[in-house]
């Protein structure tokens, strides 16, 4: 039974931890938003294989800093999805009109 009630415990915190990752990963979606959008006003390319690879390289070191339990492969893989999500948010926003972005939204809510 006590071991039930730390399964029960353990979840509720990952259910906790999960709404902080999807509010996180809500904002850096805005961001990459806007970026498409001065993208498409510059001509600019969606895809900027140099910038990945940095924001790769830059996750992997932060992930050797916790010493955490997932690899510099799975912490790559994991951004290599986020990022080609982000390309996604940028072809379509540059099909479409722009929409006005409240600066608040980059702020986490309670």
């Amino acid at each position: 039974m006590a071991e039930d009630l730390s399964l029960d415990a353990l979840r509720e915190e990952i259910d906790k931890i999960d709404e902080v990752i999807v509010r996180l990963l809500d904002s850096r979606a805005r961001c990459v938003y806007t970026i498409g959008r001065i993208k498409n006003e510059k001509g600019l390319p969606i895809y900027e294989p140099q910038r990945e690879a940095s924001v790769i390289a830059h996750v992997k070191e932060l992930n050797i800093k916790l010493g955490g339990p997932l690899d510099e492969h799975a912490i790559a893989r994991l951004y290599e999805r986020i990022m080609d999500e982000a390309r996604r948010i940028q072809r379509i926003e540059a099909k479409v009109e722009p929409v006005p972005v409240d600066p608040d939204d980059f702020v986490e809510r309670e």
